[in-house]
């Protein structure tokens, strides 16, 4: 063989070498890619996720907050019927002192 076989051998050689490394590195980007889209698409279902969630949790902040204000109404409410029957009772006690008073007057 002469230097030129020699040359045109190794540059086949070489080529084969080439297209074996461009296969490989095909592979490797398809693989590369298609893990690309699965962590597309697991962010988007996580993002699906969080809104879901998010969704709930503001419709939970809502009732608690419903029910703080309701609690606080009935406390109000409880309060303003301990006023009335506070003042009711005064009231009575003052009425029956004064029918008291003037029997004790009249039995004079």
């Amino acid at each position: 063989m002469n230097k030129e076989d020699l040359i045109l051998q190794k540059l086949e050689s070489m080529d084969a070498e080439l297209k074996n490394v461009r296969s490989e590195m095909k592979d490797g980007f398809n693989s590369v890619d298609s893990e690309l889209k699965e962590i597309r698409e697991d962010s988007t279902e996580m993002k699906v996720n969080q809104t879901r969630q998010g969704g709930k949790l503001e419709t939970l902040e809502m009732k608690l907050d419903a029910f703080i204000d309701n609690m606080r109404d009935r406390k109000a409410d409880t309060n303003e019927r301990w006023k009335i029957s506070g003042i009711i009772i005064s009231c009575g006690v003052a009425l029956v002192s004064l029918i008291l008073s003037i029997l004790t007057r009249l039995g004079k």
